[in-house]
């Protein structure tokens, strides 16, 4: 019996520490949504996975067409970062009440200027753009980033999240995008599918998955402590015979 309940505890006990244990970081974008249409401040957090090397260069990429531009895009200074911004000419002008927009941001570069400026192991980095203008009819914004460190290896954070597969190694940062305030209009159930609801989709599809690790973990705290109640509910036994 005794055999038998500490061989139940150190399996609880394996399967919470799993659980438990935390996911690895991606590049995210801070806030994660934002309404449509709106203009606000966008923070890439981009962590150090590396466990001696600094991350010295990192690069997002914009939509572009055919995805929906954001019109606007400017860059927040980053001291001890060099910051180089490409743009991309449009086919067709946007008309914005600033005038009509030609060009668009396609991509942004940091580049730290010494190594005690770049980013070191158990450390994120933010780098921050205004955006103004996020398209109005779409549901999300899908960025790309690439991130350089210090030994040369490269990580391209540029995986599409496909609904119903496994979870994307290198997932795209998304900025999801909510109604704007006072808009009635709502989703139906059974809208036809435009640019970027897959990876919306996808979005709540990783949310359930979450849902159900929590669950998981939350079973394993159980029967762990159920383990742990029998193990010393034995060990009193033993020790007042």
């Amino acid at each position: 019996m005794g055999k038998r309940i500490a061989v139940t505890s150190v399996i609880a006990a394996a399967i919470v520490c799993a659980l438990a244990a935390p996911a690895a970081a991606h590049v995210t974008v801070d806030p994660a949504s934002a309404p449509q249409g709106s203009t606000v401040k966008l923070s890439f957090l981009v962590p150090n996975e590396e466990p001696t090397a600094r991350v010295t260069d990192v690069q997002i990429a914009f939509p572009t067409p055919p995805d929906t531009p954001i019109p606007n895009v400017s860059v927040a200074q980053k001291p001890g970062w060099t910051v180089k911004v490409t743009t991309e000419k449009l086919t067709q002008p946007v008309h914005t009440d600033d005038g009509a927009i030609t060009d668009v941001v396609s991509r942004i570069e940091w580049k730290a200027k010494t190594a005690a400026d770049a980013i070191a192991p158990q450390q994120f980095g933010e780098f921050t753009v205004d955006a103004d203008g996020l398209p109005k009819d779409e549901n999300q914004v899908v960025f790309r980033a690439i991130q350089t460190y210090s030994d040369g290896t490269v990580v391209r954070w540029i995986d599409p999240v496909t609904a119903g597969a496994p979870a994307a190694d290198h997932p795209t940062p998304i900025l999801e995008l909510t109604p704007a305030a006072g808009s009635s209009t709502t989703t139906p159930t059974t809208a036809a599918p435009s640019k970027g609801s897959t990876n919306r989709t996808t979005i709540v599809a990783t949310s359930t998955q979450d849902n159900s690790a929590r669950a998981l973990a939350i079973v394993a705290l159980v029967i762990g402590a159920i383990a742990l109640i029998l193990a010393t509910g034995a060990l009193m036994k033993r020790r007042q015979s």
